[in-house]
């Protein structure tokens, strides 16, 4: 009987200190958490599925630092990982700063449907490894091909992104053929319910499901949707999921019988308990308390503070912080009218504000588009976001499509300088009553700019049908900044307190 052993993290997000950085007090959160209860031997494997050097505040602030080795691979490299894949954010910070990690990392990054072209990046499609033990393993990395989708095309100029389905197949029997156990490394999620085997959704962004159904993989350790799976068996294949942020982490044992080849799989999710593995704490702890530093300093003044309430509540009755953000994008942009979503889970601003404020409320690198849009775009924009709510015996809650497999907040719009109507006792994709600008209905001739982050833009989130709109301006300066400059220039603000959406349901 050999064993095999596998830590697993995915979407970590660049959270790595025990801070969630609303404030600096230490948390049972983030990869230094994670890795000091790692215990590595000849029969272990490390592996992270990526999305891990962008999204928190420690990462963005080193994506404005020339750097030659990110302190993520130094990171990796002391808790032992093996094997890495590339998540979708990965790109966000442009090439430079990818590899400034990927050439750094003592393990190898693997990935059938992402080739670097200028081969400045060294990427596998997979890997044989065998044990100490002897057992042979093979490990197959691979990502969602909506990368091409979501991405500025300057950030992966150097890349080839395939078909996500078509590069397993190019791959798969040949290592199936040479090893005992085959894992896949997957960022990306599941397009089926694992509790129910509902279908969940009709797109390619998440085809676990369908990876288990098609290919013999013993083990699939997927991420992308933040969503725990402890461990469970689907068409044969063992798969698993880690949520975000370094909260926690899968343990995963495995045993093989070499005599019948049985195998058997038992797995559980850890929490990211303190303390932090102390070495690296204490390495980097400078850069952290820059970080820390950076996040406090005052950016300017609101004319009162813009505290979030619960998501459901700010999606029925317009919410003040979403006017603000709007606010900023017409000025940035000239745009007629904006649009704005919120993270799942946001700080809100002070009426004094910091760069904390702004990176807790705005986590996203994202840029601006200003597209040229229709009464019939609007419409389908519009029922998009009324379909966020469910309404049952006079009862409102969110509509389960934005809470399964994944928790989608961030897929509700708030509009601003546009007055619109939704009457929830009426069926999805006949919501949508009224659309007003500057005070009159508008009509199928008329046509008005609209601003709204690139990932917008680019139809995601089931918005498709902006892909299809001409595009009028880009900015290409993120969002965090954009909105530090708009304090630069507007030290004191008041803040735009009209409520633009109208929800009838009596």
């Amino acid at each position: 009987m050999k064993q095999l052993k596998i830590y697993f993290t995915s979407d970590v997000h660049g959270y790595v200190y025990p801070t969630d950085y609303l404030d600096e007090s230490m948390k049972n959160i983030g990869l230094l958490n994670c890795i000091n209860q790692y215990e590595k031997d000849g029969n272990t494997l490390i592996i992270d599925g990526g999305d891990t050097i962008q999204g928190s505040p420690f990462t963005n602030y080193l994506s404005s630092k020339m750097l030659v080795k990110h302190p993520m691979a130094d990171i990796m490299n002391a808790a032992g990982y093996d094997y890495v894949t590339f998540g979708n954010h990965e790109f966000n910070y442009g090439y430079e700063y990818l590899k400034s990690y990927l050439n750094h990392l003592n393990g190898k990054c693997l990935c059938t449907n992402i080739k670097d072209t200028t081969e400045g990046i060294h990427v596998l499609p997979y890997d044989i490894k065998v044990m100490e033990n002897g057992l042979t393993v093979g490990i197959i990395g691979f990502t969602t091909d909506f990368i091409t989708r979501w991405e500025r095309p300057s950030n992966i100029e150097n890349f080839l992104i395939e078909d996500v389905y078509i590069s397993i197949e190019k791959v798969f029997d040949t290592v199936k053929q040479q090893v005992d156990i085959v894992i896949g490394i997957y960022h990306g999620g599941f397009e089926y319910d694992l509790a129910t085997n509902q279908k969940l959704s009709d797109s390619k962004e998440n085809i676990a499901y369908k990876i288990c159904k098609d290919f013999d993989f013993d083990i699939l350790l997927t991420g992308h949707q933040h969503m725990p799976v402890e461990g469970q068996s689907l068409y044969g294949t063992y798969v698993a999921q880690t949520p975000h942020n370094g909260t926690r982490f899968i343990e995963l044992m495995m045993e093989y019988n070499e005599a019948t080849r049985e195998k058997s799989f038992a797995s559980s999710l850890k929490e990211a308990n303190l303390p932090p593995k102390q070495e690296i704490y204490d390495e980097y702890l400078p850069l952290e308390e820059d970080v820390q530093r950076w996040l406090d300093t005052p950016v300017g003044h609101l004319s009162k503070a813009l505290i979030p309430d619960s998501h459901l509540t700010m999606a029925l009755q317009g919410s003040s912080l979403a006017n603000f953000i709007n606010q900023i994008q017409l000025e940035a942009s000239g745009a007629d009218i904006a649009c704005t979503s919120f993270a799942n889970v946001i700080k809100g601003f002070n009426e004094n504000v910091t760069v904390r404020d702004i990176l807790a409320t705005y986590p996203y690198p994202n840029t601006l588009v200003v597209l040229r849009v229709t009464k019939g775009i609007l419409k389908k924009a519009l029922e998009r976001c009324a379909s966020y709510f469910d309404y049952k015996d006079g009862d409102i809650t969110i509509s389960t499509s934005f809470l399964k497999p994944k928790v989608e907040h961030y897929n509700y719009d708030y509009f601003s300088n546009l007055e619109y109507t939704f009457d929830l006792k009426k069926d999805i994709g006949n919501r949508v009553t009224s659309i007003r600008y500057q005070g009159k209905e508008i009509t199928n001739e008329d046509t008005l700019s609209l601003v709204m982050n690139n990932y917008r833009a680019s139809g995601a989130g089931g918005y498709e049908f902006y892909s299809e709109c001409e595009v009028a301006k880009e900015i290409l300066t993120e969002m965090p900044e954009v909105i530090i400059d708009y304090f630069k220039k507007h030290s004191y603000v008041n803040v735009d307190e009209n409520r633009y959406i109208q929800v009838m349901h009596s």
